[in-house]
């Protein structure tokens, strides 16, 4: 019997562009998504390298959350009649302890306390010299992504010297990176976090 039904022959050329046609999606799917997760670990590097500034520039600048502990006038205060150069040791340790405090402010929300009432409040002002070192590396915070915190390291002795001994830390919040290619699959904006702690030097601005 014989079979008089048209027989379509592809070329060799044209089985390439079929061929192409399938995998050039692929391809391009997997170069722009590399792109954008090498965008993306480039800020989340410079996230954490401006953390690390700010939390040097912090040190040694006026204190974000003042305070008792944190405001030199009031430090004496906060060390309740404790005799002089008596160790400041960890809590739950001979001799008794120092007082205690952790304090995380941020000019959204303003100054938050640990375990007891919070008698801190927050200076956008002082919060400047430590925005512009972090603003060096990523011009894209704003005053509301920063968040710093203070919390006393059981380091030094009593009296020594005010204000109380302790560690700082900045953190990123509420940062994000936009997409620029994978907006669809991966999501428009993704978290860029960071956070760095060091112990306080002086805390006074020069």
């Amino acid at each position: 019997m014989r079979n008089d039904a048209p027989q379509v022959l592809i070329g060799e050329d044209g089985a390439a562009l079929i061929e192409a046609a399938l995998v050039l999606p692929l391809i391009l799917l997997l170069v722009f998504g590399l792109m954008e997760v090498s965008f993306y670990a480039w800020n989340l590097n410079l996230a954490a390298k401006a953390v690390q500034l700010g939390v040097r520039r912090a040190i040694v600048s006026d204190p974000v959350a003042t305070g008792p502990g944190l405001v030199r006038t009031e430090s004496g205060a906060y060390w309740r009649d404790l005799p002089p150069g008596l160790r400041c040791l960890p809590a739950g340790r001979d001799p008794s302890p120092c007082p205690t405090f952790a304090v995380t402010c941020d000019l959204s929300t303003g100054c938050t306390c640990h375990g007891n009432a919070c008698g801190f409040t927050p200076s956008g002002g002082r919060l400047a010299p430590i925005l512009a070192a972090m603003r060096a590396v990523l011009p894209g915070i704003r005053s509301e992504n920063v968040q710093v915190s203070y919390a006393t390291n059981a380091l030094g002795y009593v009296g020594r010297p005010p204000p109380v001994p302790v560690d700082v830390t900045i953190r990123l919040i509420g940062l994000e990176y936009e997409s620029l290619f994978l907006g669809d699959l991966i999501g428009r904006r993704l978290p860029l976090r960071a956070s760095a702690t060091i112990p306080g030097e002086d805390l006074t601005s020069r």
